[in-house]
């Protein structure tokens, strides 16, 4: 592996490829997706857990079922001996996975949905300069999503647990990967989703590194 791996996974598959999924979580994981109300949250959670064992599984050569994956304080997921680092997101039909053996790595993906006042809601989350291009772009949607992914990224991938009301605290890149002055030595970049109407950036420690996007299917993750 070199550099940053994400990978997308449309999570519209049959009933039998989920239970396959859900058969190689450990327990506690079966149990915290079927505590899920709604199918389409059980089914995100179900694929988004089984993809990182078994991604993870591959990567390090090991029984997926066997990694032992542990929270950090702010809830951040990580392998216990670190070996690889790794985040996860999902949204509408979509999980986005990203995989690091360099550096802790953050991922947020978003549906497109309607945002009557986003540059309302820009001015109570974003920085200054952050809800300017919001109140600026002709898509308020799109350019309050492309933000808000990037600064979610970011969070994730610190493991900071910074609530919301701090989100105006720093100002993410508006278009190429660059250093992020509030988070000393981290960079974040927008990505782009396999389909349409979805936002997704990365964000990780290091600079001067590819990221590889690849798209999945469930089936072959049996």
């Amino acid at each position: 592996m070199i550099g940053i791996e994400v990978y997308f996974i449309d999570v519209r598959a049959s009933s039998d490829v989920i239970d396959g999924l859900s058969a190689k979580l450990t327990g506690p994981e079966r149990t915290r997706a079927q505590a899920y109300r709604f199918d389409h949250d059980r089914r995100r959670s179900i694929v988004a857990r089984a993809a990182t064992r078994q991604l993870l599984g591959r990567y390090l050569n090991e029984n997926p079922q066997s990694l032992a994956i542990e929270e950090l304080e702010h809830g951040k997921p990580v392998l216990r001996d670190r070996q690889i680092e790794f985040n996860a997101s999902h949204s509408g039909d979509l999980v986005a996975l990203a995989f690091s053996r360099r550096s802790p790595v953050g991922v947020d993906v978003e549906k497109e949905r309607p945002l009557r006042h986003a540059d309302a809601l820009a001015k109570r989350f974003f920085s200054e300069s952050e809800a300017a291009i919001v109140n600026d772009a002709r898509d308020h949607a799109q350019a309050f999503l492309t933000i808000w992914t990037a600064k979610e990224a970011i969070v994730k991938a610190t493991g900071t647990g910074i609530g919301a009301g701090d989100l105006r605290d720093f100002s993410v890149p508006p278009a190429q990967p660059s250093l992020l002055p509030a988070f000393a030595g981290w960079f974040v970049a927008s990505i782009q989703p396999p389909m349409p109407c979805y936002y997704a950036a990365v964000a990780c420690r290091i600079d001067g590194h590819s990221v590889i996007c690849r798209n999945i299917e469930t089936l072959s993750l049996l």
